[in-house]
Formats: structure tokens, C-alpha cells, sequence
């Protein structure tokens, strides 16, 4: 007879731990772009010069100078998500072999989860699952005063983006796209025939366009979450400008009994429920560095 699974919180195994981070990694805009920097709990000031720091010719037996450069900072509050999910009760009596499926499951889900809630917090600020706005997020990249209104040619529109950037002395180290509008960068040509970006082609993985690092996902334009579509389609950026990571392991907690969801008791639905959490950051230093395209 196969050991009920108990109610008490669970870790996902440390071993699977670099699973969740290879399904934010793979699947999230941001994460593509920047790489993640985790902390500990709590606020995180993030620091930077306010320039490059600028040599000096010094001649022989000359007073040595400071350069001017100052520190900025950046204060980023730590963002919880949860994810809950619910199923029959007849999961619990599962064998072991069902249980190393209920993990996989559960490891699939958050990582597709939290890559979604990593750009859609840092990119949008809204609350995956409401679709809105949320509160406490009140710094996030599609802030930038930076717009190009999409015309006919989306290499055109990218090219101007960069233009912006250039323009506030960045360089551009990568851009994220909508799938729709990623599908029309690859497809567009010359009056030719001749492909204008062979470089680009219809996969979700990462790529190349003009130097360019390249991330596609719908989460560029909040979509399906989004509760009106935010126009975005395209965010060109120098993401060495944002920072952002988890600052807690993702605990897996078993609920049998009570309404955890507002979705009704479990035990008169015959139901148990998984919750999965999770808490990041993410600091942006300038919005001055990057650059969006909208939908007209």
C-alpha cells in the first residue's frame, strides 16, 4: 500500500532545483536578456557609477587627481508570487512512481510560472493572474518614454529604437519581441524577394539580429494575462541596466483541509491543492536605456 503524501511543506529536492531555473531561463524575456543576480531576502540596493570612470595623463612629478564620477543606487522591494493549483485527492495515495510524476509536474509548472511572472512583474508590473496593475511594482522597463509606433517594416521600427537609445549614449545590448511581431521580422523582405533578417528564424529559442540578442515570448506583450493588450511589441534594450533575481527557494506545500483560493473547501470537493512561491526583485537603473515599439 503506497505512504499518503503528508501535508507538512516540502522543498523541491535541491537536485531539481537547476530545472526550474534552465524553464526561467529558456522561457523568460527578461531572464534571456539579463542574467539573474539572486540575493538574500529583503530590500536590495543595487549600485553602479554614475559614468565610467575616466583616466588621467599624469606628468612626471604632477599632483595625481580623482575622477568625478559619483555612486547612483537603486532600492528594489522583494515582489512574492504563489502559484496554486488543484487536483482530485486520489493524488495522495499515488506509489513513489507517481509521486517522482507529481514533482516533475509541479517543477513544469513553476518554472513556466515563474518565468511568465518574471516578465510580466518586470517588463508590465501587473499581477499575472488579475491581469492588472499591481501596487507594489512600481518601477518596470515599459515605463521608458522611449516609443516608436510600429509601421510597415519591423526591422525599420527596430532600427529607430536603437536609434533612441544610441541617442541617450547606450549601447544596445539586446531586444524582446512579441511572437506575432517576432514572425514578421523574419518573414519581411526586400521588393526582391530576398529575406531582409535571414538571420531570424520562427523558433522560441534565443538569436541574433544585427549583434542583437534576441528573446521572443507573448509575455513582451503581456498576453493572455494582460487585461487590455498593452501595445508592446518589441523592447530594445541595454539590459546591463536592470537587475533582478529570486531571493527565496520555492517551497511545495501540500493543503488538504480549508478554502486556501476562495474556490471552495477541499475536502467537499474532493480536492487537494499545491502552492508554489516564490519572491524576486527587480531594480532598473535607467528607463533612459531602453526603447519600445507599439502596435499603432
Amino acid at each position: 500500500m503506497a505512504t499518503p503524501l503528508t501535508t507538512a511543506a516540502f522543498d523541491i529536492p535541491t537536485t531539481e532545483l537547476g530545472r526550474i531555473a534552465e524553464r526561467v531561463q529558456d522561457q523568460s524575456v527578461l531572464a534571456s536578456l539579463s542574467p539573474e543576480r539572486p540575493t538574500l531576502y529583503g530590500n536590495v540596493e543595487a549600485v553602479r557609477m554614475s559614468r565610467k570612470p575616466r583616466a588621467q595623463i599624469v606628468a612626471e612629478g604632477a599632483q595625481k587627481g580623482s575622477d568625478t564620477a559619483e555612486w547612483d543606487s537603486v532600492t528594489a522591494s522583494p515582489i512574492k508570487f504563489q502559484t496554486t493549483v488543484r487536483m482530485t485527492d486520489e493524488v495522495k495515495w499515488a506509489d513513489d512512481d507517481h509521486r517522482l510524476l507529481i514533482v516533475d509536474d509541479l517543477i513544469e509548472a513553476l518554472g513556466e510560472s515563474a518565468a511568465r511572472a518574471v516578465d510580466l512583474i518586470g517588463i508590465h508590473g501587473i499581477n499575472p493572474i488579475t491581469g492588472e496593475q499591481a501596487a507594489s511594482v512600481t518601477s518596470y522597463l515599459n515605463q521608458t518614454t522611449n516609443r516608436t509606433v510600429a509601421g510597415d517594416s519591423p526591422t525599420d521600427d527596430l532600427i529607430a529604437a536603437v536609434g533612441e537609445i544610441a541617442g541617450n549614449r547606450y549601447q544596445a545590448t539586446g531586444v524582446g519581441l512579441d511572437s506575432g511581431y517576432s514572425f514578421g521580422l523574419a518573414t519581411e523582405q526586400y521588393a526582391d524577394g530576398r529575406d531582409r533578417n535571414p538571420g531570424m528564424g520562427f523558433g522560441a529559442g534565443v538569436q541574433n539580429w544585427k549583434g542583437l540578442t534576441v528573446a521572443t515570448s507573448s509575455t513582451v506583450s503581456g498576453l493572455p494575462e494582460a487585461e487590455e493588450d498593452t501595445k508592446l511589441r518589441a523592447l530594445v534594450g541595454d539590459y546591463t541596466q536592470v537587475k533582478w533575481g529570486f531571493q527565496r527557494r520555492f517551497p511545495v506545500e501540500v493543503i488538504e483541509y480549508g478554502d486556501p483560493d476562495g474556490n471552495g473547501d477541499l475536502k467537499g470537493l474532493n480536492q487537494i491543492a499545491y502552492r508554489v512561491e516564490g519572491v524576486i526583485y527587480v531594480a532598473i537603473f535607467d528607463l533612459d536605456a531602453f526603447a519600445a515599439v507599439d502596435a499603432a
